[in-house]
C-alpha cells in the first residue's frame, strides 16, 4: 500500500522542471497506475509546464485513469488557448474517454474550434459519448488495455476495414473504429492496411499507437 507521503514524493518529481524530463514521465505513469483523488491533482498541478510533450501525456493519462475528478482540470486545459495544440486536443480526448456526459455541452462548443485538431477531437468525443448513451455499455476489451478514442468497429473483414479507413466521405468517427478494429485484429494485411490510412496528418501523432501497436501482433 502506498502512503500519502509516497504519492506526494512523487508528485513532486512530477512537477519538478529540474528533474530530467524521463524521470518526470516515469513519475507521471507511476501516478496514473496508482489511481486516486491526490494523483489526480498533482498531475493536474503540472499543466503549466513548458513542456507541451509532458502536458499532451498529463492529459492523456488523465483520460485513461477514468476518474471524473479530473474533469474540471482537463475542461480548464482545452478553454485555454495558451496551451498548445496538442495539449487541448488531448484534453478534449481525455474528457471522452471518461465517459461521463456531463461534458457534452462543453465538447460539442469546442468541435467548432479554430483549430482544427481540437475541433475534430472534440467532435470524436462527442460521437464517443453518445455512443456509448446508445449502446449502454463499455467497448469491448482491448488488447491493449487502453480507453481509445472509439469503440473498435465490429467489422472483422481487413478489406472493409480499410476501405472504410480511406473512404474520407465517411465519418472520422466511423475511420478511427476501423482503424482500432485493425488495430486490435492485428496481423500483416491489417498492418499495412493502416500504413495506408492518411487521415488528417495532425491524427498520427496522437493515434499512430494503433500501427506501431499493431506491429507487435505474429504476423
Amino acid at each position: 500500500m502506498v502512503t500519502a507521503e509516497e504519492v506526494a514524493a512523487i508528485g513532486r518529481t512530477l512537477v519538478d522542471a529540474a528533474q530530467p524530463l524521463p524521470a518526470r514521465f516515469r513519475a507521471l505513469f507511476t501516478l496514473r497506475n496508482l489511481g486516486g483523488q491526490s494523483a489526480v491533482e498533482w498531475i493536474g498541478r503540472a499543466f503549466g509546464d513548458g513542456s507541451a510533450l509532458l502536458k499532451h501525456e498529463l492529459a492523456y493519462c488523465l483520460g485513461q485513469m477514468q476518474d471524473e475528478a479530473a474533469i474540471p482540470v482537463l475542461v480548464r486545459v482545452l478553454e485555454d488557448t495558451s496551451q498548445e495544440p496538442m495539449v487541448r486536443h488531448e484534453a478534449g480526448e481525455a474528457l471522452g474517454a471518461i465517459g461521463n456526459p456531463s461534458v457534452l455541452d462543453i465538447l460539442k462548443r469546442y468541435s467548432e474550434d479554430p483549430v482544427v485538431e481540437v475541433a475534430e477531437t472534440c467532435q470524436l468525443a462527442v460521437r464517443r459519448l453518445e455512443w456509448l448513451q446508445e449502446n449502454k455499455q463499455e467497448p469491448g476489451g482491448s488488447p491493449y488495455l487502453s480507453v481509445d478514442p472509439a469503440p473498435p468497429a465490429e467489422e472483422t473483414d481487413v478489406t472493409k476495414l480499410r476501405e472504410t479507413l480511406l473512404d474520407e466521405s465517411r465519418s472520422l468517427f466511423d475511420r478511427y473504429r476501423a482503424m482500432f478494429a485493425l488495430r486490435n485484429l492485428g496481423g500483416q494485411a491489417a498492418v499495412l492496411a493502416l500504413a495506408d490510412g492518411p487521415l488528417s496528418p495532425w491524427v498520427w501523432v496522437g493515434e499512430g499507437t494503433a500501427v506501431t501497436l499493431a506491429w507487435d501482433q505474429p504476423l
